[in-house]
């Protein structure tokens, strides 16, 4: 780790006022991220990788969400400042690029106008001087026929044209940290491949951090060096990539690896799966957020929540069993015993 990470966030609690009552999304959540680091935030759907993403941006509603805790961007807390000073940061230090370009991308404007709104709203450059930034910044996604392509609205455009140029609105102000939402779940196989290594060839050249949300552990392997894996509101471990890889210490990671196919996989036979289903945020449960679905929970698992702790240096997990499980001194069938 960087000895002063340009993101550092620290006990954030994210709470949200519904028609149900109230509800925390992201309970207590802890990760840093270093200079021109790439940190992967990996979890199922609902786990609160985008929460946390939108409250790094601050792009929550304030009239529905309450936070606890600290988003320090530079040793400067997010949380604590008015909407003026977020302006300046929101697109000009911190970007993002989010999963539906569709909604992300305006229909009535065409998509050089609003890469030219990006520089212009943070007042970079006359609107000359930005129609030729934009132009550079989209000859640099990629995109052929780039000239054609800034007069041309977002509908006349294919999603990974559209994700090019959500890629070249976010880093046209040359940002210091990128969050990228989920930025290839839509597009094929070889879209994705080109989107990622477009994002990776970006952060080499603006020398940048990012913060990659995903819930393909594939694509954390191909480009992160840590990854934080989420799981109902709680980072559950922390690692260095190559820790994490070699030595998946919650049953949990364990699983998403097993379900991971490989070159070896039988394709006559069914991919393994986590049993049962993510709980609800309106009944969270009262020990481990994971029991319900874990083979090695045990009783204590269900009454008694585990905290974040250090496993090794620079490795973290939230088990209550994780020396046993990673030792093999516990089965699936002693953990049903111990529960029982």
């Amino acid at each position: 780790m960087s000895a002063s990470p340009i993101i550092d966030i620290r006990n954030l609690r994210t709470h949200f006022h519904t028609e149900k009552g109230r509800v925390t999304a992201v309970d207590d959540v802890s990760f840093h991220v270093g200079r021109n680091e790439v940190l992967g935030v990996v979890g199922e759907s609902g786990c609160g990788k985008s929460v946390t993403s939108e409250a790094i941006m601050q792009l929550l509603n304030p009239e529905i969400t309450d936070f606890e805790g600290e988003i320090l961007f530079d040793g400067e807390n997010l949380l604590a400042l008015d909407e003026a000073r977020l302006a300046r940061i929101r697109g000009n230090d911190i970007s993002m690029i989010f999963q539906d370009t569709t909604s992300s991308l305006n229909p009535l404007y065409t998509v050089g106008d609003q890469i030219i709104e990006a520089l212009q709203a943070h007042g970079r450059q006359s609107r000359q001087e930005a129609a030729r930034t934009a132009l550079e910044m989209v000859k640099a996604t990629g995109i052929p026929s780039p000239e054609k392509r800034l007069s041309e609205y977002p509908h006349e455009l294919s999603g990974g044209m559209r994700q090019r140029i959500m890629i070249a609105m976010a880093l046209v102000c040359r940002p210091r940290l990128l969050i990228a939402d989920e930025p290839t779940t839509a597009l094929d196989v070889t879209t994705q491949a080109q989107i990622l290594d477009l994002i990776m060839q970006m952060k080499a050249e603006l020398d940048m951090a990012v913060v990659f949300i995903t819930h393909d552990i594939g694509v954390v392997a191909e480009i992160c060096d840590r990854v934080a894996v989420m799981y109902l509101g709680q980072v559950i471990e922390d690692s260095t990539v190559e820790s994490l890889f070699d030595a998946p210490l919650h049953p949990y990671t364990r699983g998403l690896m097993q379900a991971m196919p490989t070159i070896e996989s039988d394709p006559a036979e069914d991919l393994y799966t986590i049993r049962g289903r993510v709980p609800s945020l309106f009944d969270v449960p009262t020990g481990c957020r994971f029991a319900e679905r874990c083979p090695y929970a045990t009783g204590k698992c269900r009454a008694e929540a585990p905290t974040l702790e250090a496993a090794t240096d620079g490795h973290k997990v939230r088990c209550w069993h994780w020396k046993a499980i990673a030792a093999g001194e516990m089965t699936e069938s002693e953990a049903e015993l111990q529960a029982g």
